[in-house]
């Protein structure tokens, strides 16, 4: 170690959406923080989308972070679910909770832009280059970047992305499962306006989603198809594709286009085995990944800052060392339970809907059409989503 080096309290890798609220959140409570990132934080608008719940949304407006210049959010009034028979049908209405939305959807690119914007106007220690070696002791951590800058903290947190070379370099094991399917994504336009809805339909090889954008004739494509079906879809032309999107999906958003480039990105469900250790902690994409049915990947993330800046403050206010395992466990414990029950109920559902057991397919279409016509229970399932859960009296049971 370098004598003399300054020591922050946190040294962040990766600026992402995760990354860059950490670094807000954190900043904002008067921690010293250290980034590092190769982004530029340039306004970049990306074919992902990002599906906000309520909880998101409220956190990000505690920190000051909602709304964000240059994210154009889309209301998400509702989801409607569809099997892949049509027989079985489940909406969850906004309405059904007393909310005006179940979340927003927004352009994924702009709000990494936008969070880290409000990031680095806190000040801090910002190096633009790639984290690609680490060094732990007793008293700290070092990062050593790319270019061979060394940041010294009491603390690293990884958050960057699903192949972490932070991860890597800490030599934290991962369980990984690939799911031989493809994630197809592209901007559609639509031939009826989807009025803030969601669409999703469970296919014979994956769900496949249309989610709202500000445009009310545009939705963004989120087409879970197994890896050969999807070598297929990339090479169709755009009209062959929306023809084929529409045979799959059905009518019931109208006539469909390709508004812009297509792309693609394996599904890939991981988890790391351990989020913390002496010195560091994982957040985000860097600990865990899911199916992405649920839309809920950066919910997640988001939760995870959440929570380790709730640990960190609490550290700090009983003067413990915010890098010793002790007290680091707390966030782990917190986290790694709802990541996991995420986890498996992404992948129970994928597998479960895309079975060729015509018994099953019933049973399953037979659940969505009970589920919708109880609203206690519809009223549950939104409220492990983010909704707020209006309080129940006696004259409403």
């Amino acid at each position: 170690m370098t004598r003399g080096q300054r020591v922050l309290d946190v040294v962040i890798v990766g600026a992402g959406a995760v990354g860059a609220c950490l670094s807000h959140a954190l900043s904002a409570r008067g921690f010293e923080v250290g980034v590092v990132d190769a982004e530029t934080g340039d306004e970049r608008a990306s074919i992902r989308t990002s599906a906000l719940s309520r909880a998101s949304l409220r956190h990000l407006s505690d920190l000051g972070l909602w709304p964000l210049e240059g994210v154009e959010p889309a209301p998400l009034r509702a989801l409607q679910i569809l099997d892949r028979d049509g027989r079985g049908r489940l909406r969850f209405d906004s309405a059904d909770v007393g909310e005006e939305d179940l979340g927003a959807i927004v352009n994924h690119g702009l709000l990494e832009a936008a969070l880290r914007k409000k990031a680095r106007a806190l000040g801090g220690l910002w190096v633009r280059e790639r984290g690609e070696g680490v060094v732990i002791d007793d008293s700290g951590v070092e990062v050593v970047t790319k270019g061979g800058r060394r940041l010294r903290a009491r603390l690293l947190i990884a958050a960057d992305g699903a192949q972490s070379a932070i991860r890597e370099q800490l030599g934290v094991p991962v369980v990984q499962y690939r799911y031989g399917q493809t994630a197809v994504c592209a901007d559609m336009r639509l031939g009826n306006a989807h009025e803030g809805v969601a669409w999703q339909r469970f296919l014979a090889n994956g769900p496949c989603a249309l989610l709202p954008l500000p445009d009310a004739h545009r939705a963004s494509l989120i087409w879970s198809a197994t890896d050969q079906e999807a070598a297929h879809l990339r090479a169709l032309s755009d009209a062959s594709f929306a023809r084929a999107l529409h045979e799959a999906f059905g009518d019931h958003l109208g006539p469909l286009r390709v508004e812009g480039e297509r792309a693609y990105f394996p599904l890939v469900a991981a988890h790391a085995r351990h989020y913390t250790g002496s010195r560091f902690a994982l957040v985000g994409d860097a600990a865990h990944r899911v199916h992405p049915l649920a839309g809920q990947g950066v919910n997640l993330g988001l939760a995870d800052a959440h929570t380790l800046t709730k640990t960190l403050q609490s550290a700090r206010s009983h003067s413990a060392d915010p890098g010793s395992r002790r007290v680091l466990r707390a966030y782990e414990r917190e986290r790694k339970a709802e990541n996991l029950a995420m986890l498996l109920a992404t992948d129970l559902l994928n597998r479960a809907f895309r079975t060729d057991r015509a018994w099953v397919r019933t049973i399953l279409g037979a659940g969505l059409n009970v589920t919708d016509t109880l609203p206690l229970l519809k009223t549950f399932f939104m409220g492990a989503a983010g909704a707020t859960i209006p309080r129940l009296t006696h004259d409403a049971l």
